[in-house]
């Protein structure tokens, strides 16, 4: 499969050595460890918001879906990377060298998940707002890794396919609701073990997957529910 339609050469040829920081700083925008660190900012801000209102659950279901979606998308870009297991460009074109599957692009997968699920299931601002700040930072980080030389344009493009599908799929299967969102991301950790044969990646995935439902699960428990009040008092 040749995805070379020769615009990462063309980016790399023009682009002045002293922009490779910056977009190196734009593709943290969709790095794992960002993403993972947004969205325990997102869960605790909302923990937090709830306890000084008194209510009887640590995590609200919106916030509580986001985190079972993200983390179901990190897992299934974890599946496809190893299922397609299409090579990056060569090292010669990369700005900063990168090992691994190139296809689909993590980051802008990634990005995509994580922005696209807080525009549609965030409470601020409007809509079209979230949906065009979104897009934005998706495009921006889709836009790096072809700066950076680490993936082709097709790459990109099919990474944001993929995260914008599975964003549908996962509202239409589960209705928002979070138990459903979190035993599909609980089956795909699972998934993600079987499809890299058991490597480091693929447990941290299950890990992450699991231990996020498994948390979830345990808020929600009567005796947690019935403490969570006087706790924060």
């Amino acid at each position: 499969m040749n995805r070379n339609v020769g615009l990462t050469e063309l980016i790399r040829e023009t682009l002045p050595e002293w922009a490779v920081p910056a977009f190196e700083y734009i593709a943290l925008l969709g790095d794992e460890l960002v993403v993972v660190g947004v969205l325990a900012l997102v869960t605790g801000s909302d923990a937090y918001r709830r306890a000084t209102r008194d209510y009887d659950r640590l995590v609200s279901n919106r916030a509580a879906f986001v985190l079972a979606v993200v983390l179901g998308g990190l897992a299934l870009t974890l599946i496809l990377k190893t299922a397609f297991g299409l090579p990056r460009p060569p090292s010669s074109l990369q700005a900063v060298p990168r090992s691994g599957e190139g296809f689909p692009s993590g980051h802008a997968m990634a990005a995509t998940v994580l922005w696209g699920a807080l525009a549609v299931w965030c409470v601020y601002s409007t809509l079209r707002r979230r949906l065009a700040g979104a897009a934005l930072v998706i495009g921006l980080v889709a836009v790096s890794r072809l700066a950076l030389g680490v993936h082709y344009l097709v790459d990109v493009l099919a990474s944001i396919g993929f995260g914008i599908v599975y964003l549908l799929v996962a509202a239409w299967a589960t209705d928002g609701e979070p138990k459903r969102a979190f035993a599909g991301t609980a089956v795909l950790g699972g998934l993600a073990v079987i499809a890299t044969g058991g490597t480091d990646e693929g447990w941290i995935a299950f890990g992450s997957c699991v231990g996020g439902a498994t948390g979830w699960w345990m808020s929600t428990r009567p005796r947690v529910r019935k403490r969570w009040p006087s706790a924060v008092q």
